[in-house]
C-alpha cells in the first residue's frame, strides 16, 4: 500500500487557493450606466441615440402629418458590427409610445416576412374557419418611411496613443407618395481613449 505524501499537500493547497482568488467576479450592472471600456458604438450609445432622436422627432410634431409610418433598418455605414435592430426598435418604442404621436405605426419590410405567413396560414391551409380569420389584401400601406443611417470616422494621434472615433446617426422623414422629405436630423456622439 503507498503512503501518502502530506508534504504535497500544503504546495496543492496554496494553488488552488491562488486560481479561486484569481476567478474573474461577474456581477450584474446598471444597463443604462455608460459603458467607456471601448470606443466602440455599444448597447447603451445605440438605445441613447435612438431615443433622443425619436424625441426630437416627437417634438417637432412633424410625425403627425404621416396617418401611417414604418421604419427601415437603420444602415450601418461604420466600419464595425453594429446591431442597429435595437436602434430601430428603440425609435419604433419611443414613437408608439408617445402620446403625442397620432399616426400609426405599420411593419416594416423586416417585420413583413412573418406577416405575411400568418396569413398564408390563415387563409391557404384550410384549418380555420374563413369567417373568422384576418383577410389578405387589408394591411394598411405607410404614408411615411423612417430611414436612418449610422456613419464612423476613426483618427489616431501619431504617436498611436490616443483614438478617437466619431459617430454620426442621421435620420429622415419621407413622405412615400410623394418622395418628399418631412424631416431630417442628426446626432454626433464622440468618444477617445488614451
Amino acid at each position: 500500500m503507498k503512503r501518502f505524501n502530506k508534504s504535497l499537500l500544503i504546495p496543492l493547497a496554496g494553488a488552488l487557493l491562488v486560481t479561486a482568488c484569481a476567478t474573474p467576479q461577474v456581477s450584474y450592472v446598471d444597463p443604462n450606466s455608460v459603458n467607456s471600456l471601448s470606443t466602440n458604438f455599444n448597447q447603451n450609445d445605440l438605445r441613447t441615440t435612438a431615443q433622443n432622436m425619436a424625441t426630437q422627432l416627437i417634438q417637432s410634431g412633424k410625425m403627425n402629418q404621416c396617418k401611417s409610418y414604418t421604419i427601415s433598418p437603420v444602415a450601418n455605414k461604420t466600419d464595425q458590427y453594429v446591431d442597429t435592430s435595437v436602434m430601430t426598435n428603440a425609435m419604433a418604442d419611443k414613437l408608439q409610445n408617445s402620446s403625442a404621436i397620432k399616426s400609426t405605426y405599420v411593419l416594416s419590410i423586416d417585420e413583413m416576412g412573418n406577416q405575411t405567413d400568418e396569413l398564408s396560414r390563415q387563409n391557404q391551409s384550410g384549418l380555420y374557419d374563413q369567417s373568422t380569420t384576418a383577410k389578405v389584401g387589408k394591411m394598411k400601406g405607410a404614408q411615411c418611411r423612417i430611414d436612418g443611417k449610422l456613419t464612423s470616422d476613426k483618427s489616431v494621434s501619431p504617436n498611436g496613443k490616443q483614438t478617437r472615433v466619431d459617430y454620426t446617426f442621421f435620420v429622415q422623414v419621407f413622405d412615400v407618395q410623394q418622395g418628399a422629405a418631412v424631416w431630417r436630423n442628426s446626432q454626433n456622439i464622440a468618444k477617445g481613449m488614451q
